[in-house]
């Protein structure tokens, strides 16, 4: 009976996998394997991250034992790197570790006095080295901590911005979104919501094919303007 119930437990064990097992039951494996170590650690599904910079960010190590491994451990690390966005992990009883990784795509090339990163849709900088085609350029200081209030503006891109070639934000100023028609939208740091509101009434009326510019900044007035828009 005792023979059956190892080797059920070991099966259970292979086909789960052992992070499974720590996370949702009681049972103690280091007793079944006291002296097992990690051989090997996968890191699947990678586009742009190397193995190399994650292992700076993980307490894990070839050889370790099992007994010293900890999922929760593993899963704040994980959770640490701006980089990732979602992960799944499995030890295996053979020694292999595989780690699933979903990377995050940049949202944004932030230009920060000729300074380039790639930020996500709050701020956090993506450390990549890869090149990312057709990104928009968002310049201008501090613009990172602030890129989460336009972090919709996908789905004005077909829309309001079907041809936006760069935004520049000034802190205490607002926003400027460039078209490539050299139009521009000028509104405040807050407002961009109720912004995109008043734009789709005003760009849909034929009035506005006359103007370059609408300045949205001051509550409760309209600027129009005539001259091009400067970069």
């Amino acid at each position: 009976m005792r023979k059956f119930l190892i080797f059920l437990l070991l099966s259970i064990i292979s086909l789960f996998g052992i992070n499974q097992i720590y996370s949702y039951s009681e049972i103690n494996l280091i007793e079944f394997f006291p002296q097992k170590r990690i051989t090997k650690i996968n890191f699947m599904n990678l586009k742009y991250l190397d193995k190399e910079y994650l292992m700076n960010y993980l307490d894990i190590h070839l050889n370790q034992y099992y007994w010293s491994f900890s999922s929760k451990k593993l899963i704040e690390n994980l959770k640490s790197i701006n980089e990732i966005s979602n992960f799944e992990f499995t030890l295996h009883p053979s020694g292999v570790l595989d780690i699933f990784i979903d990377e995050k795509h940049p949202f944004m090339l932030w230009n920060d006095d000729n300074n380039f990163s790639y930020i996500d849709k709050e701020g956090k900088i993506l450390r990549y080295n890869f090149s990312f085609k057709n990104l928009l350029i968002i310049s201008g200081k501090n613009a990172d901590k602030n890129i989460s209030k336009i972090s919709n503006i996908d789905k004005y891109q077909e829309t309001i911005f079907e041809n936006l070639k760069k935004i520049y934000f000034i802190e205490n100023v607002g926003w400027k979104f460039l078209l490539n028609d050299e139009k521009c939208f000028l509104i405040s740091v807050n407002d961009f919501e109720k912004s995109m509101k008043i734009l789709k009434k005003i760009t849909g009326l034929e009035i506005y094919k006359e103007y370059k510019s609408i300045d949205l900044r001051i509550k409760g007035r309209i600027y129009l303007g005539k001259k091009k828009c400067l970069t």
